[in-house]
């Protein structure tokens, strides 16, 4: 598949989720406080926002260096707008908030996740749209032929997986039950539409022509 192409899709799926993500956030009141014990439990720790921001980066090289083929690049493209779709719905469904920890920025990382918190608000936590596209990276990373290749690999993309998990927890952006609904959003929505377009045979022949 084209490089160009997968840019311009790559470009059509982050202005549709930046842009969807956005809107809500700011045309939606926010009512919803999922807060428990297990959340309070997690320590917060300001250093995991380098994680937290590695998501775009891994996304990017996931779909440009390793989800070669067309069909898989279409699965992990389609089951990411339908994740978008659904993670949305619940942002208005259920729009929540997060109760974020007042600090006074001392350390670079507290800076950066400072930061963050202006540039995006407390709202619009469940799911978790971070753990959601990151596990969508880690299923499409496991349909590369690089990754059965080097298995190591994909113990890493599990790793990453996992840190970004964690990571939005320990800087404080979303509950429990948020990282709950984003493994869930991504495994649903990329098995689906992974079956939808094997029964149907959809990007066969040129599938078949690249490796």
């Amino acid at each position: 598949m084209a490089t160009a192409a997968r840019i311009r899709y790559m470009l059509l799926f982050a202005i549709f989720t930046l842009g969807s993500y956005f809107f809500i956030q700011n045309y939606v009141t926010h009512e919803y406080d999922f807060l428990t014990p297990v959340d309070k439990a997690f320590p917060f720790m300001p250093e995991f926002v380098w994680i937290y921001h590695s998501l775009m980066p891994v996304m990017v090289a996931t779909m440009m260096l390793l989800v070669k083929s067309r069909r898989n690049f279409f699965t992990v493209f389609w089951a990411g707008l339908l994740a978008t779709l659904a993670i949305n719905a619940l942002y208005i469904l259920l729009p929540s908030f997060y109760p974020r920890p007042d600090f006074i920025p001392e350390t670079l990382s507290e800076h950066i996740l400072y930061s963050t918190y202006q540039v995006d608000n407390s709202s619009n936590t469940f799911p978790s749209g971070h753990v959601a596209y990151a596990w969508l990276m880690f299923y499409g990373a496991m349909t590369s032929p690089k990754v059965k290749e080097l298995p190591v690999l994909g113990r890493l993309y599990l790793l990453w997986a996992i840190g970004i998990t964690l990571s939005t927890l320990t800087i404080k952006a979303h509950y429990i039950i948020d990282v709950i609904g984003g493994f869930a959003v991504a495994s649903f929505c990329f098995y689906a539409v992974k079956s939808f377009i094997e029964k149907r045979n959809y990007y066969r022949e040129i599938c078949q022509v690249e490796t």
